[in-house]
């Protein structure tokens, strides 16, 4: 791509007092020069104490895998779910009871004697598992972590896409702040050009209101795009922890081209089928029917009754030593669980209606995804056969028209005018195109076009295409 460069213009405007026909024809023959739109920088107007940081997608995703919202929410429920295995993991399910018992004693003898000694008990009990509980504890919250990773993964993914959208938002906005920049600038040495011929006696007072109007207009929009453009480098420093007063330098500029990899017809059952095998959120709920069976059986686990064992050691009057032990059980009669385990199949219904919602809804996302992308690359296709060269065709027919002095100013204004806004709605479309494409990306579940984001840019498109 050749860059428009409007920055030699001042030079040949101090030659307006002397030719204002040549330095028209000079201001259309630079704006024809472009050629096609300029990839600008991103960061190049901004202001920072710290130093600018060159950001390509591929950093920008992995920031976002330590500082997404989304994603460190269900890190730390993962956390969460691993911290009960070490409850989990206990041999027993309850400390030692240990009493103490000891007072004076007093027994009268059938002689009338009285013999009295301090009586003291000593008592300790202990409960032990005997059907497995450990172990089926710990097969729950391993089913439960199993699921939560995939619900990690699903995070991931989507952390991801909304990292790419704005990648894609933040280059594509840079690209339209370039195009205003360049316009205006045009439209300054216009109204210089305006102004010099009006003190030449060339032109009216109404040439030179025109062209400050545009002047004036064009400053208008590219301060929208400017704010536009930041609140999107706010959300990606926001999702990637960079501090809000970095500059950033994106680099994968193959971006804000048109994307690679789109093929020709996208068959919706093929990527939903898919996007079944993919989609984190979807085997979560799969693996959540394992988790749900391995609380079950705990909970029936739990029911068995669980021996005590107890130790007693006594001393009653002197010579008089006990020391034995007994064995107790809890008889499960009225608490069997019943609560925990109606709970358990409650949450498997609603398992089964969550899996039928999902299925559903990936098989409509992905629909929609690809019925969205088809018709945004047919927008694009048929805007850059129909808009972009009538819109380049008519500055090269101004250019022959104002030397040979058939039209004014106004024409120059709105002949740029209109070049500006077939680039600027280029640029929107191809956003959108984009912002299509991450989204079929996230509906499947697998990276389809942006699966090398380092990778080289594809070469330069014909002329007035990025």
């Amino acid at each position: 791509m050749r860059a428009f460069r409007p920055s030699g213009i001042p030079a040949i405007s101090r030659l307006a007092p002397l030719c204002p026909s040549v330095l028209a024809l000079l201001f259309c023959a630079v704006l024809i020069g472009s050629g096609s739109f300029a990839t600008a920088q991103p960061g190049a107007t901004e202001r920072s104490d710290s130093a600018p940081l060159s950001l390509s997608l591929a950093d920008a995703l992995f920031r976002a895998r330590s500082a997404g919202p989304d994603l460190v929410r269900a890190q730390n429920e993962q956390r969460s779910i691993d911290a009960r295995r070490a409850g989990a993991a206990l041999w027993f399910p309850s400390n030692p009871y240990a009493t103490f018992l000891f007072g004076p004693r007093s027994e009268r003898q059938p002689d009338g004697s009285v013999l009295s000694a301090l009586q003291w008990q000593f008592h300790v009990e202990q409960t032990f598992e005997i059907a497995g509980q450990r172990w089926a504890r710990l097969d729950a919250v391993a089913a439960a972590s199993a699921a939560q990773r995939d619900q990690i993964e699903y995070a991931r993914r989507s952390v991801e896409a909304q990292v790419k959208g704005l990648y894609v938002q933040c280059l594509l906005s840079a690209q339209r702040v370039q195009v205003a920049l360049e316009r205006e600038a045009i439209s300054r040495q216009l109204l210089e050009s305006a102004q010099t011929r009006m003190k030449l006696g060339a032109s009216g007072e109404i040439e030179g209101n025109l062209a400050q109007i545009e002047v004036g207009r064009v400053v208008g929009e590219r301060r929208d795009i400017e704010v536009e453009r930041e609140s999107r480098l706010a959300e990606l420093r926001m999702l990637t922890a960079i501090p809000p007063t970095t500059v950033l330098l994106l680099s994968s500029h193959e971006l804000a081209r048109l994307p690679r990899g789109l093929p020709d017809s996208l068959l919706v059952a093929d990527l939903v089928e898919r996007a079944y095998a993919s989609r984190g959120d979807l085997r979560a709920i799969y693996k959540q029917k394992d988790a749900l069976s391995a609380e079950n059986r705990r909970l029936l686990r739990e029911i068995v009754p669980n021996p005590v064992l107890s130790f007693d050691w006594q001393k009653d009057l002197d010579g008089q030593v006990f020391i034995g032990g007994t064995v107790g059980l809890s008889l499960p009669v009225w608490n069997r669980n019943q609560g925990g385990l109606s709970q358990v199949r409650a949450a498997e219904q609603n398992r089964i209606a969550e899996q039928r919602l999902l299925v559903n809804r990936i098989a409509a996302e992905v629909g929609q995804a690809i019925a969205t992308l088809n018709l945004r690359r047919s927008q694009v296709d048929a805007f850059l056969r129909d808009a972009v060269p009538p819109a380049e065709r008519n500055v090269d027919l101004l250019r022959r028209g104002w030397q040979a002095g058939k039209f004014d100013l106004f024409r120059v204004i709105t002949a740029l005018r209109e070049q500006a806004e077939v680039r600027t709605r280029y640029l929107l479309m191809l956003e959108q195109l984009w912002l299509s494409a991450i989204s079929l990306e996230r509906a499947v579940g697998d990276s389809l076009f942006t699966q090398n984001p380092s990778a080289p840019a594809a070469p330069a498109p014909s002329r007035g295409v990025p």
